[in-house]
């Protein structure tokens, strides 16, 4: 048994998608005790966290945040279409941008949300993230999906063609499924807050056995919330702390 297999069983989960979060996770759990037992992944997972510096960046102010203050949580009026950053989000990542600087870390990989506030928030900060770092676009990272607007997005094929020019990797973004036209509405693609939570934790379990050492996530706040259990605010950059983030892979495994 090596590292490199179980990372492989991750990703090889990881590229299927996850609609069928639940049995992708069942399946995944039978196939590493073919190779390790519970306890000595659980272990492993222990050993290969201390190494991690996971940063996490919340997207900034973006068109749904106005409203929701404008309207004072009137939701039937803050329901905008894969909403883009407000001027003052973009001001916002003035404050980011010196975080990054006074950090100065040389991130391994950047994991973007594929939703066009994150993909914004990025560009706006990326000056100040080191040109080496790959930047894997993933729905592992992106909002709970629901009926709202705000958290549809474009579909793949889309996202491919507008950021072709950019050195984005899409392989862990594979499916169509995840995407909706402005107005759709599918009740099978809904996400349960258990779908949600597994969601993240094979998404943590994937960023502890990858070799980068550096990693930082610009993401939403309920995923924040989800894999840290505190707020965020918008365009706020954090380390997370690897504790918390260990307690949400082991309690599912």
């Amino acid at each position: 048994m090596t590292e490199t297999e179980i990372l492989n069983l991750i990703e090889s989960s990881i590229k299927k998608g996850n609609k069928d979060i639940e049995s992708f996770f069942i399946t995944l759990h039978s196939n590493l005790e073919k190779i390790i037992s519970i306890k000595d992944l659980k272990r492993m997972i222990k050993t290969r966290i201390i190494e991690k510096n996971i940063y996490f960046i919340r997207h900034a102010e973006a068109m749904h945040n106005v409203l929701e203050q404008k309207y004072k949580g009137d939701f039937s009026k803050c329901n905008v279409y894969d909403p883009v950053l407000s001027e003052r989000g973009k001001e916002q990542t003035l404050f980011t941008m010196e975080k990054l600087i006074n950090e100065n870390i040389k991130f391994d990989t950047v994991f973007v949300s594929p939703l066009t506030r994150t993909i914004q928030t990025y560009f706006l900060v990326k000056d100040d993230i080191n040109k080496d770092a790959q930047v894997v676009i993933t729905d592992f990272a992106r909002e709970v999906l629901s009926y709202c607007d705000k958290n549809k997005g474009k579909k793949l094929s889309l996202l491919k063609s507008e950021y072709k020019n950019n050195n984005f990797n899409f392989d862990y973004m594979t499916k169509e499924y995840w995407w909706f036209d402005l107005g759709e509405q599918k009740k099978d693609e809904l996400e349960s807050l258990l779908k949600f939570r597994l969601r993240l934790a094979l998404f943590i379990l994937w960023l502890i056995f990858r070799k980068d050492k550096n990693m930082l996530i610009i993401s939403h706040s309920h995923v924040f919330a989800n894999m840290q259990n505190k707020g965020i605010y918008n365009a706020d950059m954090v380390k997370m702390s690897n504790k918390v983030l260990l307690n949400k892979v082991l309690e599912t495994l």
